[in-house]
């Protein structure tokens, strides 16, 4: 068949072109753009805006192919997924023992469910911090997500602690510029608190 033979059937009316698959960039520009909103203190409008964004996202199945190795910070196993020196997304495969412990970030984070089920909690530190070593932190929201379910953690609810229901667990973290260099990491059961150096900060 002849290459001008090719072009035609190509060309053919009628015959549509299949859509772009929504890339980790959209995805990374679509929560950007939601992410404005937070400058206004309001996370419930930042959920909003994320929902259609995590929905095109999560119909993808190839994420396990589309990351390059990252050391984890409270994870054993987790890929850079997208990185633009301010923005991470980040696929990780979540622990059911031991639980990820509470702490803190010192920046917004969204986490959300690829597969799975994960018990998460996020809290909010009310104490006067004036006795090092001890806290008191309040649960602010806790309950199970599935895919597609995701939490915003924000100040001054920036403290979440998470652990997966199933073995074959995958989370997505996406965040905005740089983790605490100190990072916070609480005993909810002792009220007590220590500081640990992240092992990557973004």
């Amino acid at each position: 068949m002849s290459t001008n033979a090719l072009d035609g059937l190509a060309a053919a009316p009628g015959v549509a072109e299949l859509p772009a698959p929504y890339s980790l960039r959209d995805f990374a520009g679509d929560v950007a753009a939601a992410a404005a909103v937070l400058e206004s203190g309001s996370t419930q409008r930042f959920r909003a805006a994320l929902a259609a964004p995590v929905r095109r996202l999560l119909a993808r199945d190839d994420l396990l192919d589309c990351g390059l190795p990252r050391p984890g910070n409270n994870v054993a196993k987790s890929w850079y997924l997208y990185y633009d020196g301010t923005m991470s997304i980040v696929l990780f495969k979540v622990p059911m023992q031991p639980a990820v412990q509470p702490h803190d970030h010192g920046i917004w984070e969204t986490l959300f469910v690829w597969r799975g089920q994960v018990r998460h909690a996020v809290y909010e530190r009310t104490d006067d911090r004036l006795i090092q070593g001890r806290a008191t932190l309040v649960e602010r929201e806790a309950g199970v997500l599935g895919p597609g379910d995701f939490a915003v953690v924000a100040p001054p609810t920036d403290i979440h602690g998470f652990h997966a229901l199933d073995d074959d667990t995958y989370g997505i973290t996406v965040s905005s510029g740089q983790y605490k260099p100190e990072r916070i990491y609480y005993n909810l059961e002792a009220g007590s608190c220590e500081i640990r150096r992240p092992v990557t900060l973004r």
